[in-house]
């Protein structure tokens, strides 16, 4: 590594614009397999709970691996740029052509393993300082998102089966804000700012027997008026019985798969994440026939 920066700074010879140096310390949190050059970085514990659902707003991603985002002496992860953005420059560096000191400054941006290297970057002024995403994904854990509540007939309880053949009946119970959306929210640090909304696009519904419903919207409610119809939006119907099963009932849960449009700091994008219910048992018997 030492002495591909040596010829590295060899070629560059005494240009200004691109300093490139060895950082011993800048990567102390991240390690480098040697052989397939995969990125293994141990996020530091800031105390800030982002939630399961995002993986924690102190993570942040680089070529599809988790990185601290918070680097060396303090730098922040920069998507844009792919490095962590430290302290300013010199004020004896000159901005490059077309540019003054009222459009942006060097900063020192250091960059992942298996570089481990560091140089100055022209950064344009107000795009020192965290990652929108990472503000994107505070918003989100401020919301404190829930898996669904899980309406179904045939009903989960001790006296409580389904037959074999009949329509199964799925839908959200009681959606709110924070089950199924919409739900907005932002957050903020220094000048910039993010605002995010979520909703629920569709929910998987693992049936226990080896089968999923993939269903958009909330589903339809069951009523005792709908007698033995089939769900017009969201149902299911079991070939066996369950008695086969742990506990002699099929393990039902719904996955919810929520999509988050996020806006500021001049950028936007989605996030996309999914959240589970525990199991929810429901039996399921057949239908016995009496002849004399």
């Amino acid at each position: 590594m030492l002495r591909r920066l040596l010829a590295l700074l060899a070629m560059l010879g005494a240009s200004f614009v691109v300093v490139v140096a060895v950082a011993p310390s800048a990567i102390a949190d991240c390690d480098v397999d040697e052989e397939t050059g995969e990125v293994v970085c141990e996020d530091e514990d800031d105390g800030n709970d982002g939630g399961t659902h995002t993986g924690g707003s102190s993570t942040c991603k680089y070529d599809g691996k988790e990185i601290p985002c918070t680097g060396p002496e303090g730098s922040v992860w920069s998507s844009k740029y792919g490095c962590w953005i430290g302290e300013r420059g010199p004020d004896d560096l000159v901005p490059p052509e077309g540019q003054t000191k009222e459009d942006g400054w060097w900063h020192v941006c250091y960059f992942p393993p298996p570089g481990s290297s560091w140089e100055y970057m022209w950064i344009l002024t107000g795009e020192v300082g965290i990652d929108p995403v990472v503000l994107a994904q505070r918003a989100i854990a401020s919301m404190n998102l829930d898996p669904i509540e899980i309406g179904i007939v045939p009903e989960s309880a001790a006296n409580r089966a389904g037959l074999v053949g009949l329509p199964v009946w799925m839908w959200v119970d009681q959606p709110t804000d924070v089950t199924f959306g919409p739900i907005s929210a932002s957050a903020s640090e220094g000048t910039v700012s993010v605002s995010a909304t979520a909703n629920v696009s569709s929910i998987v519904w693992d049936m226990g027997d080896g089968t999923k419903v993939n269903c958009t919207g909330k589903g339809t409610p069951y009523a005792d008026h709908y007698g033995k119809q089939a769900s017009p939006t969201c149902g299911h119907r079991y070939a066996k019985m369950s008695d086969d099963q742990p506990d002699g009932a099929y393990q039902v849960t719904a996955t919810s798969h929520w999509v988050v449009e996020w806006t500021g700091g001049g950028q936007s994008g989605t996030i996309e994440f999914d959240l589970t219910t525990e199991p929810l048992p429901i039996r399921i018997g057949e239908a016995q026939v009496l002849t004399q």
